[in-house]
This record gives C-alpha cells, structure tokens and sequence, in this order.
C-alpha cells in the first residue's frame, strides 16, 4: 500500500550504479557518499521501517485487530523520523534534486502514514454508530407497525349512534398517532444521542464526504421526525402524508446519487495520492539515471 521501504532500495540501487569504480570524478565520488549516508539511515532503521510495512500490509489485507492501530502508529513515527533524518542530512550540490525528490517521497509517505492511522481509528467507530442508527430506524419501523390505526368505515344506525361511532373513531384515530408519535419521538432522541457522538470524531480526508453526509442525514432526520410528531398530535392532521413524505426523504438522503458521488470522488483522490508515491519513485529513478549519466 505505502512504499514505506521504496528509499531504501533506491538508495541501494543508487549505489550499485552511481558509487563504482576508482578514480571517479568528484562530484561522482560526493553523490556516492550522499546516496551511502541515506542508505546508512535506512540499514539503521530496518527493523522498524520492516515493522512498519508489515502494519500498512495487514491494513491493506484488512487484518484490523486491536494491536493494528498502535502498530500504526508506531509506523507513522518511523517515517516521520526517516523523513526528519533525511531532511537533516546535507547533500553535494550535484545531488539537490535526488535529495529533494527523497524527503518529498518521505514527506508523502508520513502524510498517507497520518491518513491512514486516522482511517483505522475512525471508521470501527463510525461503522458502529452507522449500525447503530440502521438499528434505531428497524426498532422505529418495528413500533409503528405495532400501532394499527383504526379504519375508516361506513356507520349506520341512529343520529346518536353514528355520532358515539365517529366519536369513538376520532378518539381511536388520535390514541394511534399519538402512539406513533411517541416512537418517533424515542427514535429522534436516539438519532441525538448518535448525532452527538458522531459530532466527537474527526474523518481524515478520504471518510470527509461520507462523514458529512451521515451528519447531514442524522439532521435532517431528526427535523422531519420532529415535525412530523408534532403533526401527529394535533386535533386535526390534514398534514401527516406531506411531513411523512419528507421524514422519508430525509432517512434517505445519505443514499442520494450527489452524496455517492462526493464519497467516490474522495475514494479516487485518496487512491490519487497513493499512486503519486510510485510517481515520486519513478522520479527518483530517474535522476539516478541522470547523474550516472553526469558524474559517470
């Protein structure tokens, strides 16, 4: 996934190429020992940078246990220390852009390293509370289809009678949807709770949209369900269809096709950068091929 060891088997290459042979030039000699001295950090970190690809790799693999997210974080430390070492060692003149183009991939690799992290940090919990919500709008589902509205019918009988009957109809009719009501009002105090421990996380930039989004749809959610209880209480509801509709609307808002593709273009810009990493060492590559070609 990352090309955590990608320095230093550039840097080993460098050297079969570049540091050969006696009585080369100056320059020659002076990007020999630059690509030693960056080789030299790697071989001292080793173990760690091994560590640190097995990490990215389980990750990948989708091997999430709970040692995964300190193993990780240990990972992004080894390379903010490669990146520091590499940035502290000085190069020749003639290597400047070799040693730009290596703290550039080391830079890269601890930004994706951060994402990363944040990403096996975030999403069990976002995931969780996801599951939680999905569960909140069955247990609703489950409640109002327990409630059963009476239904409405031709009466007869005396004035007094048909009068006792719609008394008692209206009476029926208020006592269910003040039953709904009370669920959508249990399944809005949910989706608060939900809302606020969500409000507590911080997406890192690939989970932006989706987080977003399900904030946005909790909202929105608990507005429609809040008016639509309130509809449901009133003597009259000429309303309820119109704010049952919009509550509706609202649970389903996370599935529209601007949100899907907000999230798919945060997914395609996250594999972006990771590609731009074997760009960078491809650029390495090939500036070894120029100065062997200039201090050969």
């Amino acid at each position: 996934m990352l090309g955590v060891a990608a320095i230093a088997a550039v840097a080993a290459a460098v050297i079969v190429t570049v540091a050969k042979g006696h009585g080369a030039s100056p320059e020659h000699k002076a990007t020999a020992n630059y690509i030693k001295s960056a080789d030299t950090i790697q071989q001292q970190m080793r173990v760690e940078l091994t560590k640190a690809t097995n990490a990215y790799r389980n990750f990948a693999g989708g091997k999430v246990t709970a040692k995964l997210a300190p193993q990780l974080a240990q990972a992004e430390q080894t390379l903010r220390t490669l990146e520091q070492r590499l940035r502290a060692l000085p190069a020749p003149a003639v290597a400047t852009r070799l040693r730009r183009l290596l703290v550039r991939l080391a830079t890269a690799e601890v930004s994706l390293a951060d994402e990363v992290g944040r990403l096996a940090g975030f999403s069990p919990k976002f995931i969780a509370l996801l599951r939680s919500a999905s569960a909140a709008g069955g247990e609703l589902s489950k409640a109002l289809g327990a409630v059963t509205p009476p239904s409405a019918h031709t009466i007869k009988g005396t004035k007094k009678q048909v009068a006792a009957a719609q008394a008692k109809f209206r009476t029926e009719a208020a006592q269910a949807a003040a039953a709904q009501a009370d669920a959508i009002d249990a399944y809005d105090a949910k989706i608060a709770k939900l809302s606020r421990a969500l409000a507590r996380l911080d997406p890192p930039q690939v989970m932006r949209p989706a987080y977003s989004t399900q904030r946005r749809t909790l909202s929105a959610t608990r507005k429609a369900g809040a008016a639509l209880a309130q509809e449901l209480r009133k003597k009259r509801r000429p309303e309820v269809a119109v704010y049952g509709r919009r509550f509706s609307i609202a649970a389903r808002s996370a599935t529209s096709v601007s949100a899907q593709k907000a999230e798919i273009s945060a997914v395609k810009a996250y594999n972006k950068r990771v590609r731009e990493i074997g760009g960078m060492q491809a650029a390495i590559q090939g500036e070894v091929a120029r100065l062997q070609q200039k201090t050969g």
